[in-house]
């Protein structure tokens, strides 16, 4: 979060937090804005508003002064339906292109892609763990907010929650995608151009499938593909991001 204030100002730029994935905003928001202001922020503020509520001027005005936009962690459907279609959602795409910071966690961090992991497996039977086997069909998605370039899908608590059964096999299923797996206390810090670095006490995982083999399958549904490429990136190590075509 040091890095975060870093890049957007230093300590006295304005910091928009929004805690709308998370089951009680208002305790969200405390904690995040108390975090930053531990760390320094001199000048950071929760936004919290109902349903429909997204484009009011008071709410408007809190991201078009802000340097840095937060979203923190909960449930990312949740937060897209509060924020999709919206202005507000407008304008912290404008923070971003303008050079400011837009970051967050867990479910915060799932909203970052177009292609957004819901978390539910629309394969596994009853009493079946989510995501037990590598299989086509099991992984939903939805829209998510686009930071970062759309041949991109992100995924969160990554080998803490061993999640890389459901990142492979949204990768197998979505030629040209490439999946980055962020691990717990750990950033994955995407700049301009596409130069990203980590950041933190983890890893972060890549799964790139441009150059694989054919995507096959069994009867039973299980994805296959041979030539797939992982990267595993530690605090300090920079990667680019590939370029592809537009995903459909």
């Amino acid at each position: 979060m040091s890095r975060f204030i870093e890049l957007a100002g230093g300590r006295n730029a304005p910091l928009a937090v929004i805690p709308l994935a998370s089951g009680d905003p208002a305790d969200a928001a405390k904690t995040q804005v108390d975090q930053l202001k531990r760390l320094g922020a001199a000048d950071a503020e929760g936004v919290i508003f109902a349903k429909g509520e997204a484009d009011k001027e008071e709410n408007l005005r809190k991201i078009r002064r802000a340097r840095g936009v937060f979203f923190t962690g909960g449930d990312q459907v949740t937060l897209v339906s509060f924020l999709a279609g919206t202005k507000m959602l407008e304008e912290i795409h404008r923070v971003y292109r303008e050079g400011g910071v837009v970051g967050g966690t867990s479910a915060g961090a799932a909203i970052m892609s177009r292609v957004m992991l819901t978390g539910d497996d629309r394969q596994a039977k009853k009493d079946e763990e989510s995501f037990s086997a590598i299989r086509s069909s099991a992984v939903a998605i939805a829209e998510g907010f686009g930071f970062v370039p759309e041949n991109i899908v992100m995924d969160q608590h990554f080998l803490v929650r061993k999640r890389q059964n459901r990142l492979i096999s949204v990768v197998l299923e979505n030629p040209g995608l490439t999946g980055i797996g962020v691990d717990e206390a750990t950033a994955f810090i995407v700049g301009p151009g596409g130069e990203a670095e980590v950041l933190g006490a983890s890893l972060v995982t890549v799964f790139e499938t441009m150059g694989a083999g054919p995507v096959t399958k069994d009867e039973p549904g299980h994805l296959a593909a041979k030539g797939i490429t992982m990267h595993l990136l530690k605090s300090g190590d920079r990667y680019t991001l590939p370029k592809a075509a537009k995903i459909k």
